[in-house]
This record gives C-alpha cells, structure tokens and sequence, in this order.
C-alpha cells in the first residue's frame, strides 16, 4: 500500500485493542496528528488523528475505541478547516485501505449521496458496488500495491508503523524550517460545509454526551500568508460563524477562531513542523490545563 497505510493501520490496530487505560485522546485530520507530541501533554494521552481523516472517520473511529477503551477523560477534535467542506481521501484512504467494515461503508456512503448535487439512481448503484469491489479486493484495484510491494514498500510500511506506534500516534508531514506557501484554504473563496461532515460532526457530539465525554473542538494554525488570505477573503469569517453555530446548538466548548504561527513553524504550506508542533502541544496543554 502506499505511505499512509502503515499509518492508518497503527491507528485502527489501536482503536481496536483492548485496553483499560483511562486517556486524553485527539482526534482529526493531518494538522493534528502532525500539532500534537502526547509525551509533552500527559502519560495519558494518545493522539488518533490520521492524514486525510474527516469527521466520518473520526465517528467510526471514536466508536470503536469506546468497545475495547474505557471512555477517555478528555476528546480534543480538530481538522483543517477544508476537511469541513471536502473529502478527497474517502475512495482511495478509506476504502482502499478497509478502514471501516463493509457496514459502515455503505452507511457512511448513503449519508455522502447527499453532498453537491443530487444524484441519480445508477449513480449510486455505481458507487454502492464500487465499495463492494474494494471490499473484495477487486485485482485492478489493488495491482499497483502488489507490485510495488515486491519492490519498496513493505519494509518501509513497518518502519513508519513501528515509528508512529512509539510516537503514540504523532507524526510529521512536512519537514522544512520554513513554508511561507499558501495552504488550501486559501485558495478557497467561500466556505460551504458538506452534509455529510456535518452529520458526522453531529454524531460525534452526540455519542461524547452519551458517554459523558468531555469535548473540545479546537482549530489548527495556519501560517501567515494563508492566514492573511482567509482573513481578506472572507472565508475565516465564515468558517468562524460555522463553529459558533455548533458551539450555540451544543452548548459545548469550541474555538472559533484559527491561530495564527509564523512561517518558521511549518514544514510545508499546511502542516507544523517539529518547532511549531513543540509551541503548540505546550499551549494546549497549557489552556487546557492538561
């Protein structure tokens, strides 16, 4: 599989072992796996969150740890702001990687048909029995995988898993001293969430109430050229008036506004790199009091 995989497959190994330990656990997308180091936070904390997640497979994710984990203590959730409003890695992440079970594929894809436009019936007949072939393992599908393991990967998957195991889920993206590039939100005009991550988000909330989980929606920084650009065109203001509206309907806390970090402390134009990733698992463990 390509360089995700091992990734995504310590993390789902994780949620799905057994465990009595009582943690602090984050969930999210990429900026968050790559913003936060569990050993300078607490002894309890883990950090979930996978490259390309969205609030669907947080939803999956947050349920099948609460069946082998105790409920956590504390649940930090945080993604990109573009990962409310896009889910490019659904096909070739989560179903390529059979990071849900046959089930919740097929749910997760009837609550999909409802982003963007309406769909037809053959449509979704032919997205339904694309899952089906992932789940499968159709050979046209998978051929490139089985050829380059032969080659590269192999060796290389489980070194990344046995890295990110050891880094209790954290894991840098981007490596550079520096990223003054535009991320992408920034190249957006507007703000529109999807319907689908909208009803996950939902579920999310719900199922932390229901298990009396105490949870926190935080936001990830952004540089300051793609922090200016969200600033002047809008979509900030509209991203923020989105959490508010979660934060009013749920009464739960929520960080409405996205910070803002020098360009010193990215690695590439979305994600921190070991400095800013240092400065912000400080700051979160200070606000929070952790």
């Amino acid at each position: 599989m390509d360089g995700e995989y091992a990734w995504w497959m310590q993390q789902k190994d994780y949620i799905e072992n057994p465990s009595d330990e009582r943690e602090i656990i984050f969930l999210g997308d990429s900026r968050m796996k790559a913003a936060i180091i569990p050993e300078e936070i607490a002894q309890n904390v883990y950090n979930l969150a996978i490259g390309g997640g969205t609030a669907i497979e947080m939803y999956y994710a947050l349920k099948t740890y609460l069946k082998n984990h105790p409920a956590p203590e504390k649940i930090f959730l945080g993604f990109g702001a573009f990962h409310y409003t896009q889910n490019e890695c659904f096909e070739n992440r989560t179903l390529y990687f059979h990071y849900l079970s046959p089930k919740e594929e097929k749910e997760a894809q009837e609550v999909k048909f409802n982003d963007g436009a309406p769909l037809s019936q053959r449509e979704k007949a032919n997205l339904l029995s694309l899952i089906r072939r992932y789940d499968i393992r159709f050979p046209n599908l998978y051929a490139s995988a089985v050829f380059h393991s032969f080659f590269r990967r192999t060796k290389l998957n489980r070194q990344n898993y046995s890295d990110v195991a050891f880094s209790k889920g954290q894991m840098f993206f981007g490596k550079s001293e520096k990223s003054i590039a535009l991320n992408s939100e920034a190249k957006e005009k507007s703000f529109e969430p999807l319907y689908s991550i909208r009803f996950y988000l939902d579920k999310i909330i719900l199922l932390c109430r229901e298990n009396n989980i105490p949870l926190y929606i935080i936001q990830l920084p952004m540089n300051e050229a793609s922090f200016n650009a969200v600033q002047t065109s809008g979509y900030a203001e509209q991203f923020a008036a989105f959490m508010r509206g979660i934060e009013k309907k749920y009464a739960i806390f929520v960080e409405t506004q996205i910070p803002c970090y020098p360009s010193e402390f990215f690695g590439d134009p979305s994600h921190l790199n070991s400095s800013g990733a240092h400065r912000f698992s400080a700051e979160i463990k200070e606000k929070y009091c952790l």
